[in-house]
Order: C-alpha cells, then structure tokens, then sequence
C-alpha cells in the first residue's frame, strides 16, 4: 500500500487530515485515513473510509508536515495492510 496523497483541510471538520492510499474502496473511490490533530486521544478521530482526491479535501501537504502522532497512525495503518 502506497500514499497517493494527504490533505489539510485546515481544521473545517474534526477529521482534518485525509490520507489516500492506492488501494481502492469502490470502483471511483480510494481508500483513506481520516484524522484529527490528535487521533491518539480518546476525543480524536482516526477512521478508515472512502474518498476521492481533489481540492476539495482541503490543502495537500507532505508527510513531513503530519504531526508525529497522525505520522505514526498512518506508518501503523500501512504496517497491518
């Protein structure tokens, strides 16, 4: 499984970070990640669903600019895949 690309919706909904892999969900609709700030915390949010990429998923950024916790739900989600 491989990231096809992460965005920041600059905090509209509680699941800011969308992470889209290459592995699809429905025959127009990819598999993603979606986050909070804090996924780890029991007021997070870390659910797997199904999307499709485009802007109107908010800003796409890099992994890099992932905090280290959304780094690491995403590094656990590709490691069980």
């Amino acid at each position: 499984m491989k990231i096809l690309a992460i965005y920041d919706n600059g905090g509209k909904t509680i699941d800011r970070y969308t992470v889209y892999y290459d592995e699809m969900w429905s025959p127009s609709c990819n598999s993603c990640l979606c986050m909070s700030d804090d996924p780890f915390y029991p007021l997070g949010v870390c659910q797997h669903s199904g999307g499709q990429l485009g802007d109107h998923n908010g800003k796409q950024i890099t992994f890099e600019q992932l905090s280290s916790d959304c780094q690491k739900a995403v590094l656990n989600d590709m490691e069980e895949a």
